[in-house]
């Protein structure tokens, strides 16, 4: 049997010049997923470690170490001299590329759960999650089981819900999780993809029905560096759809649509509001509580939507969501009745249920458009105040925190600039180096402990004002030096709410 996810010749023993394929190199460990190491601190004896070059480390450096440790088998680009010949303890096996070879290796353990599930990716700097939820809830009412993976939980079975550790988890957990739905009758996944899975090859071995771009903006540049390296790393996803697979594209944003003509696989459909699009909104009706317009398509019949997700950046959420499905052979009734029916996705401008004479949002925009699209939709709904709570996130992208500021400033009539997720760096100087974009306003005030600030904004609070507490959304911790301690942005303002004789209607 030879193996067609590889483009490149596989050999276990070099010196032996004795050539196999992935099967075989599965089957020296069992096909057990718990057994594929790329941390060679965490290699055992029986296991099979995967070199990786990774952005701080290369995996190369330390094969003599799990050597040392054991390793069954050792998969490698290039390998030390004296490793090809170490008594058969170890048997190395030399591949042209070690990532691809980790989504050969992932597919075979799990037995290609992806041939058997039809596969729906999202990637964008914003509108991720939710169109990843909106799409699960109309495929559900279409009668398609379907799994989650996202940034905030993935679903397996039925509706059990496992807190997610990150946006997108490594190419294992991720044909793991895909097996599982596969398991409990899932015929499909969708699936949140981040531009750091696609940049670091960990989604290797995925085929797509359909991939979703919703937009981009500057985000990550402390590790993509540019912009052009950040846009060429997300239309990577593109390079993962199936041969009949459509690329959905939003051609209002600018950079997208110039690029949208680059995308070779598969087909192309675009969605849009000011420019001419395979799918559009017109008829467009905004309030505090719901949105309306009308779909209108090249090639199905116009229909009407009315949604509890609020801002128009819901709408374009719902326009690619609606542009992917219809295209993927959804009909518009199921997608009509899941808009219809979607409350919102945990942080994402979650209102907190309360009688007070305000309104209290949770959001987890933490980029600059993220927050200004938020802000700019709070603005125009607000009847009096608009009054945001946010602060930045340590140890990541410094350029965006004045930009951030900048923002708020403008937009709000009064900021509390306060700690995100500080890490390893001082949450005083976070805060600092926002202050520097809101030169020459004095509608902010700086408090270091966010707790503090969420009680301040809402305690001073009145009639008619809508308060906005971004940044954190649906996380429950906050990363303080090395140390995860609980923290809820929603039970946090619940609480002031109660303590100042408010009813809070929220679990």
């Amino acid at each position: 049997m030879k193996n067609t996810d590889l483009e490149c010749e596989v050999k276990i023993d070099r010196c032996a010049e004795r050539s196999v394929d992935i099967v075989d190199i599965v089957g020296i460990i069992g096909r057990d997923p718990e057994k594929v190491k790329t941390d060679s601190r965490k290699v055992r004896k029986g296991d099979m470690f995967v070199a990786i070059k990774g952005t701080f480390n290369d995996g190369h450096d330390f094969i003599s170490d799990v050597v040392k440790s054991g390793a069954a088998v050792v998969v490698c680009d290039h390998a030390p001299d004296d490793m090809l010949d170490n008594g058969g303890e170890t048997r190395i096996a030399i591949v042209n590329d070690t990532k691809k070879a980790m989504g050969a290796i992932a597919k075979n353990i799990f037995n290609d759960p992806v041939s058997k599930l039809k596969m729906y990716g999202v990637t964008g700097t914003n509108g991720k999650t939710t169109s990843v939820f909106l799409t699960h809830k109309i495929l559900s009412l279409a009668g398609v089981p379907s799994g989650i993976v996202s940034t905030v939980y993935n679903i397996t079975k039925d509706e059990y819900k496992v807190k997610a550790t990150m946006t997108t988890p490594d190419i294992v957990a991720l044909y793991g999780f895909l097996s599982a739905m596969r398991a409990n009758h899932k015929d499909a996944a969708v699936v949140e993809i981040s531009s750091h899975a696609l940049s670091q090859e960990r989604v290797c071995g995925l085929e797509l029905d359909s991939a979703i771009f919703t937009n981009i903006t500057p985000e990550h540049l402390d590790y993509h560096k540019t912009m052009e390296n950040y846009l060429n790393d997300k239309m990577k996803i593109f390079n993962m759809l199936r041969k009949d697979g459509i690329g959905v594209m939003n051609v209002d944003d600018d950079t997208i649509r110039k690029v949208a003509c680059k995308n070779t696989v598969g087909r192309t459909i675009t969605f849009g509001i000011d420019n001419n699009a395979d799918v559009m909104a017109s008829d467009i009706r905004l309030s505090a509580s719901s949105t309306e317009f009308t779909v209108q398509s090249k090639d199905f019949k116009s229909f009407h939507v009315k949604t509890k997700l609020i801002g128009m950046h819901n709408v374009y959420n719902i326009l690619g969501v609606t542009a992917s499905l219809l295209y993927t052979g959804v009909d518009s009734a199921f997608i009509k009745k899941g808009c219809e029916l979607f409350h919102s996705v945990p942080g994402r401008l979650s209102q907190i249920s309360t009688n007070a004479p305000f309104k209290v949002f949770v959001d987890y925009a933490h980029t600059p458009d993220a927050l200004e699209r938020t802000l700019r939709c709070m603005r125009s709904l607000s009847e009096k105040k608009l009054i945001a709570v946010f602060g930045c996130g340590g140890n990541r992208d410094r350029t965006k925190r004045p930009v951030m500021g900048k923002l708020a400033a403008e937009i709000c009539d009064q900021v509390y600039v306060t700690s995100d997720n500080p890490r390893n760096e001082r949450p005083e100087d976070i805060i600092n180096e926002i202050e520097k974009g809101m030169t020459g306003k004095k509608n902010y005030s700086l408090i270091t402990k966010r707790e503090d600030a969420i009680a301040k904004a809402i305690k001073l609070a009145s009639q008619g004002d809508i308060i906005v507490i971004a940044g954190k959304g649906h996380e429950n911790y906050q990363i303080i030096g090395e140390k995860m301690l609980h923290f809820d942005d929603k039970e946090v303002a619940s609480l002031v709410l109660r303590e100042m004789g408010y009813a809070v209607r929220n679990k």
